[in-house]
């Protein structure tokens, strides 16, 4: 039976505004404005593909209130020179179908999110506390700052209306300078802002009371709160209700449930982790005690948006990584279109600290720069790997006009990401393959399985264009006992290949060590992990939010981790390490090795002058995630 998205479908309102839907853009970052804070040909286009694919609003990235609050290549409202840059905007979001919300902010401690702080950048704070790091430049708002950021705030509001704004969202959560003041982990003030939850709200509650006076009696104000701070001594339920009210007595016309400091949470952007609809629960109990529309926002599929409309428990459901993943979700959904939807995975590579793309979209962020098109020349294009890579190059290369082929040694697509599949909590992830396989039959490409390509078997086939798509093996260690039968691959553990003895120890310290630990911890392991650096990998996690998650089941599990450990030898009952200079044995009847992975690249050389055209791609030329592995895909598509 197909699903019906009857409920989510409908149109809604908000203050004096009606929504085509119950379906919203939340506000993300995306780093597309210029490095003045002016909005870019690029924004324009990332918005209007997501206008056009079918929500009732869209909600901006935050807007900077204050000159003294300006993120580098995030959007600014501080000065009326922006204002028709916002007009632009916000004509670009109307005419693609949407309605048009801005939204504005004081990051305050979201500074905490860059690795060292723009000069002339203090961190603004109701109080100090121990939790903050040392090395930064924190200041303490007086009664006078925050008089003059309220004022800022309304000035900013008055640009966004002269703008044509539909709406204007007030951002209080996640750990800006609002969601500080709420939250009683980091307001510690003893004066008429900190303390009670009447206190704590008063400075928010005063930003919308001065909006009010300036947008007029109608005009919608939303206000996005957190749900939950994930953090010791953070808001709680009965908090967030009290907070709502005071807020809608204020002038808000609706409220907006998130969840998390971003610098310290793993709920700004729930992962694999995170139970999905995290924050329903609470914007339940929030619509349960005010009399204005709730948005709801945290791992919501179109499932779980459609029940929790139709239940009542919220009115609107606002999607982030969804609609990156996904421009025409709403469109597709109600439509019917079920098989053409590419589904978030929640991975989290589109907030990766380092280089960010979306696993299921590679023109995510890129949706000016890069258009498919129907080669002039077409040519033929042997694809050898049926990984992410592969399948995405395959596709590609087949719309724009290639004759196609791809070939898999195994007896089924999806490489190494179906060891991915195979984590608990990670099964929804199998929705990309099976995503993949679709329009690969629908572009009729022809796939051989089961097949293992020789030099002499891609000659054969007298291709123009040989892709190589063939992934990457385990790494393995150099040292004694590393070939012993009690010595094993995490991809093995993970898939069910291999099946450990009792006392199990994970040597590495990247996100695969620790999922891997996860897993024999589940199966009732005894389990240690040794790391020869710290945890996170080399470089450090790229990927903040999962890392926490799995370091917070780590923890609560007791496993014991040896850091900065040097691994001399495997036995066939212990593991010798070298630890704080102390040559140590730790019992293991299995080692399980989480050590990297090397290029699988052996066929680009064999093939070297013997094919017109060779293409490596993805894993096979430099490991990296499954969106740089699409993304690779990509750009050779183009250059065909």
């Amino acid at each position: 039976m197909q699903p019906n998205y009857t409920a989510i479908s409908q149109p809604g309102r908000i203050g004096e505004m009606t929504l085509k839907n119950r379906l919203i853009m939340a506000a993300m970052g995306n780093a597309l404005a210029d490095d003045k804070g002016d909005i870019t040909d690029a924004m324009l286009e990332y918005y209007r593909v997501r206008a056009k694919g079918g929500v009732g609003l869209v909600i901006t990235q935050f807007a900077s209130i204050s000159r003294d609050d300006a993120m580098p290549y995030n959007l600014k409202i501080f000065d009326d020179r922006f204002t028709s840059s916002f007009a632009r905007l916000v004509q670009v979001i109307h005419e693609s179908g949407a309605k048009a919300c801005i939204q504005l902010m004081h990051p305050g401690m979201l500074f905490l999110l860059f690795k060292t702080i723009p000069a002339g950048i203090t961190v603004k704070v109701p109080s100090l506390v121990p939790e903050m790091p040392g090395d930064k430049p924190f200041q303490v708002l007086t009664l006078e700052d925050i008089e003059n950021y309220i004022h800022q705030f309304g000035e900013a509001c008055s640009r966004a209306i002269s703008a044509g704004a539909d709406a204007i969202e007030v951002h209080a959560c996640h750990g800006c300078l609002l969601s500080t003041f709420l939250s009683p982990a980091v307001n510690r003030r003893t004066d008429s802002y900190g303390g009670n939850v009447e206190n704590r709200t008063r400075f928010p509650r005063q930003v919308i009371e001065h909006l009010r006076e300036r947008a007029g009696p109608n005009f919608p104000l939303l206000i996005r709160i957190n749900g939950n701070d994930d953090v010791a001594g953070g808001v709680t339920r009965d908090e967030v209700i009290l907070q709502a009210q005071i807020l809608t007595r204020a002038g808000a016309s609706a409220v907006s449930i998130s969840s998390g400091m971003e610098y310290w949470s793993t709920l700004m952007a729930p992962s694999y982790l995170t139970t999905p609809g995290v924050m329903i629960p609470v914007a339940e109990e929030v619509k349960r005690n005010i009399n204005v529309p709730v948005i709801v926002s945290g791992k919501i599929d179109p499932d779980l948006a459609e029940q929790t409309v139709k239940d009542g428990k919220a009115d609107f459901i606002a999607l982030g990584r969804p609609l990156l993943a996904e421009p025409e979700l709403p469109n597709k959904l109600f439509k019917g279109a079920f098989k053409e939807i590419s589904s978030c995975l929640h991975c989290n590579n589109c907030i990766r600290t380092s280089w960010r793309s979306c696993t299921v979209n590679p023109f995510l962020y890129r949706e000016t720069a890069v258009q498919v098109s129907k080669s002039n020349s077409p040519k033929r294009v042997t694809v050898i790997g049926g990984g992410l890579a592969g399948m995405e190059a395959a596709v590609l290369c087949r719309l724009r006009g290639h004759e196609v082929s791809l070939f898999e040694k195994e007896a089924g697509l999806g490489g190494q990401w179906k060891v991915a599949c195979a984590i608990p909590g990670k099964e929804d992830y199998a929705s990309l393959i099976r995503n993949l396989e679709f329009k690969l039959t629908e572009l009729k490409v022809p796939i051989t399985l089961n097949t293992t390509m020789t030099v002499q078997m891609v000659q054969d086939l007298k291709t123009d264009i040989a892709v190589i798509a063939t992934g990457a093996i385990p790494s393995d260690l150099a040292l004694p006992g590393s070939t012993q039968n009690n010595c094993v691959q995490a991809n093995d553990i993970i898939s069910g290949k291999t099946v450990a003895g009792d006392r199990v120890i994970v040597i590495g310290g990247n996100m695969v060590a620790l999922e891997t630990a996860l897993v024999l911890a589940q199966q009732g392991k005894k389990i240690t992990v040794v790391s020869h650096g710290k945890l996170g990998g080399r470089k450090g996690p790229d990927d903040m939010i999962s890392f926490r998650g799995l370091l917070r089941r780590i923890s609560s599990l007791g496993i014991p981790i040896y850091l900065n450990s040097e691994v001399l030898e495997i036995s066939h009952g212990a593991l010798v390490i070298r630890f704080e200079q102390e040559i140590l044995p730790l019992p293991a009847d299995t080692v399980v090795l989480a050590v990297g992975v090397k290029p699988e690249d052996r066929l680009v050389g064999e093939l070297k002058g013997l094919v017109p055209e060779i293409y490596p791609i993805g894993d096979c030329v430099m490991p990296g995630n499954a969106a740089q592995a699409t993304y690779s895909a990509l750009r050779l598509a183009l250059k065909l």
